[in-house]
């Protein structure tokens, strides 16, 4: 996470989330990492290793780091990591999952993705990894140049975000039940769901078209708990927006039409469906 997006919640909830963080995504930002980590990370030209330095940047409760200990064997764990988050909480939480991990060297901090100008210097990282943050950047340019400016030669960066955020679609769905009269939730930098633009914010930061790959990934998640974390989130303050206008006995209907709505959704596509961009640029 970092600086505040209009269209999220205000800061504090994001203290009170960390502690939930990875039930009520479902997994979903764990799940797809660790896949780019082993399908994309690791067979690429620059895989992570024991001489690898690398920052999970805007990293909630450290994802990125989880995502690294549960693909790479103890071996090949990098010999320094840095998580950073701008919101205090989150950060502790990191802190405190990952203080038993294998990780050789873990510092977690509480840093602004974007600007690291007083915290880490040119050319130190070997490997940085946004995890599904970019969007909730007031300034997304001004964040990956850092990420650029603190790569290493050869270093490669890895952003994932949404193409299509499931509970986004199942908000709308529920509210349309209830209210249809009223506008949706706005979704966070609608444009990054839209096909060239997470690549085109990457060029503007620095790094060169030759040098960029994207990739697709689909996750549909089919798990009564991540599902039952999933509609926890969808029905709390995260998606308080969506419900803005209503009356008592509307807001009472609430977590009834959100479940309606993740029962249709599991009917259409199996389960719950998630699809991702993921970019892979290298300096």
């Amino acid at each position: 996470m970092t600086s505040q997006h209009p269209h999220l919640p205000l800061p504090d909830y994001f203290s009170k989330f960390a502690s939930n963080y990875v039930r009520q995504t479902g997994n979903a930002t764990f799940n797809i990492l660790v896949e780019v980590i082993t399908e994309n990370v690791q067979t690429s030209a620059n895989p992570i290793g024991k001489d690898s330095v690398v920052h999970d940047t805007a990293a909630g409760p450290g994802i990125g780091a989880a995502a690294i200990v549960a693909r790479l064997p103890s071996s090949d764990l990098p010999k320094e990591m840095l998580v950073s988050d701008n919101v205090a909480m989150m950060v502790s939480a990191a802190r405190e999952s990952l203080i038993a991990s294998p990780l050789p060297h873990v510092d977690c901090k509480e840093l602004d993705s974007q600007d690291l100008s007083s915290s880490v210097p040119d050319n130190y990282f070997t490997h940085s990894i946004n995890n599904f943050s970019i969007f909730t950047f007031v300034r997304p340019i001004g964040a990956l140049r850092e990420a650029y400016r603190t790569l290493r030669p050869g270093g490669l960066a890895v952003v994932t975000c949404w193409r299509r955020f499931a509970p986004m679609f199942i908000v709308h769905a529920a509210q349309k039940k209830i209210r249809p009269d009223l506008p949706l939730m706005p979704t966070p930098s609608p444009e990054f769901y839209k096909e060239g633009v997470l690549q085109n914010v990457a060029e503007e930061s620095g790094f060169a078209k030759e040098d960029i790959t994207m990739v697709d990934k689909v996750l549909v998640i089919t798990e009564d708990e991540n599902i039952a974390g999933l509609t926890m989130l969808m029905s709390g303050p995260m998606m308080s927006k969506a419900r803005e206008g209503y009356t008592e006995e509307e807001e009472l209907r609430w977590i009834d039409s959100v479940r309606q709505s993740v029962k249709e959704e599991i009917e259409q596509f199996g389960g719950v469906r998630f699809e991702a961009y993921v970019l892979l640029a290298t300096k």
